[in-house]
């Protein structure tokens, strides 16, 4: 059974992705901020980490994501990437922000269940190899 680690201080939209992965058989793991997700994906090892930008601050996701990453132990971990950036300040990331989001892919949250379910059937099969950013 994948597991899947969600990191996100929204626990209503945290609820409702582990409800939705669950449903499909999915282990879920879920920590409110970054510095406390990083240590579940440290001791759990997840198949993915599902991972918002803002939290405790506007750029905590990042920061974690850079982090783990660069980290010999879980940079193979994918990284789906969620924010909200777009829709709270009007900016948006594309390719030529990639050298600053380490990550598998970036989306706006919040996903719909099939665009979610898809995205993290699509990031567990391909393993995590580190790449640049995609767009979802």
């Amino acid at each position: 059974m994948p597991k899947v680690l969600i990191v996100d201080d929204d626990t209503d939209l945290v609820e409702a992705m582990k409800i939705v992965l669950e449903s499909r058989g999915y282990a879920v793991d879920c920590a409110y901020e970054g510095e406390s997700g990083f240590k579940k994906a440290r001791t759990g090892r997840p198949d993915l980490i599902i991972l918002d930008v803002m939290m405790k601050t506007k750029d905590q996701g990042f920061q974690i994501s850079y982090r783990l990453k660069n980290d010999p132990e879980l940079s193979r971990i994918p990284i789906l990437l969620l924010t909200g950036v777009a829709r709270e300040t009007g900016f948006t990331f594309g390719r030529e922000d990639e050298d600053y989001l380490v990550t598998d892919e970036l989306a706006e949250k919040p996903l719909k269940p099939a665009k979610l379910l898809s995205t993290v059937e699509r990031l567990i099969k391909k393993g995590g190899a580190k790449t640049g950013t995609q767009r979802s």
